[in-house]
């Protein structure tokens, strides 16, 4: 970066923070703030969304509950990675709860600062604090004094058998087999992947996948039909999810592969991604699916994806003996395509392919 974009740049975010004072207040807490958890040692990596909480639970929200900086979420955000990426900032919905949290965790069932808050966050704020006073469900205990995060192994299977939501989601993240799993405990697996509760199969989805990928005795025949028929979920997230976990796995079958083809229509880059993943994985495609891969390629040129026009472009190169003649004929009617698909074909595959 130049010194005069330095400048520019500098400029530009001085005349922001003139015009809106309150914003310039609350980076200012935010500082203070990363400066209090560096001072005290703080165990964990300290995030843009961990600073946000901090500020919320010192009781120094107040600014920052106003203040919308997450317009609109146009990506899609893994819940169940958190901890590998982060979101720089909180929505108004995490915002919300976090304040819930704070409350409840000091006993205040009415707090009077919520009536300065913004209507999106006073609104699910008070619902989730209503919610937190009536069954104390969450992993996050404030009468106790020491850190649950070090427990055993048979200690985590106990807990995500517990009636909890919160706690069942905090004890899946942490479960680990190093062999087969035994009835009792595939049997919880296969409770969570049923849940009612979007939360829970995700993170039993993204537990499943963990585990078995060094271990393939954990997904064992009943696990890996649940995950199938998951590929299929009304919930566009969890079908998704449970595309990638079965393809990583290996376990594609016939009825998967038609799903994944599906998938290629979908709105949802996600779920795009998900199968155009799973077609990628495999050696070879029917001639119905091939057709649905070029109109997303197609789409993918039209819309600059240059990440999902490489994703496409080695994909042909593992199906079709000649891609670039392929190539070639599918975009005819495009010329101005055709130079980035053929140099797309050329270019080395990427290691991971993001779906933000």
């Amino acid at each position: 970066m130049g010194k005069y974009e330095v400048e520019n740049r500098s400029i530009v975010l001085d005349a922001e923070l003139k015009s809106d004072p309150s914003l310039g207040l609350a980076t200012l807490v935010n500082g203070v703030v990363y400066d209090l958890l560096y001072q005290n040692r703080f165990a964990g990596p300290v995030t843009p969304e961990v600073a946000e909480l901090a500020v919320v639970g010192t009781g120094l929200g107040a600014l920052r509950n106003g203040i919308g900086l997450v317009g609109k979420v146009g990506s899609h955000w893994d819940s169940t990675r958190w901890e590998i990426s982060p979101r720089p900032f909180l929505d108004f919905q995490t915002l919300a709860y976090a304040n819930a949290i704070a409350a409840w965790a000091r006993g205040d069932q009415n707090p009077d600062w919520t009536s300065e808050m913004h209507g999106e966050v006073r609104r699910p704020m008070q619902k989730s604090l209503k919610f937190l006073f009536k069954t104390n469900d969450s992993f996050f205990q404030p009468a106790k004094q020491r850190s649950l995060l070090g427990q055993a192994q048979n200690q985590w299977w106990e807990l995500a058998a517990t009636d909890s939501a919160s706690q069942k989601v905090i004890a899946i993240r942490h479960l680990e087999s190093d062999q087969e799993l035994s009835d009792k405990q595939q049997a919880l697996i296969l409770e969570h992947l049923d849940s009612p509760n979007r939360a829970i199969v995700l993170h039993a989805i993204a537990t499943v996948e963990r585990m078995a990928v060094g271990h393939r005795p954990i997904a064992n025949e009943a696990i890996v039909g649940r995950l199938r028929m998951l590929a299929d979920h009304r919930d566009d997230e969890i079908s998704a999810k449970a595309m990638c976990t079965v393809t990583r796995l290996k376990e594609l079958d016939e009825n998967t592969i038609d799903i994944a083809a599906n998938m290629l229509e979908s709105q949802y880059r996600h779920v795009i991604y998900a199968g155009a993943y799973a077609f990628s994985s495999i050696d070879s495609i029917p001639d119905h699916v091939l057709k649905l891969v070029d109109r997303a390629f197609v789409r993918a040129l039209q819309a600059c994806d240059y990440e999902f026009v490489g994703m496409f472009a080695q994909a042909y190169k593992r199906w079709l003996d000649d891609p670039e003649t392929h190539l070639q004929n599918l975009l005819q009617n495009s010329t101005e395509y055709l130079p980035v698909a053929l140099d797309a074909l050329n270019q080395e595959p990427d290691q991971v392919v993001s779906i933000g």
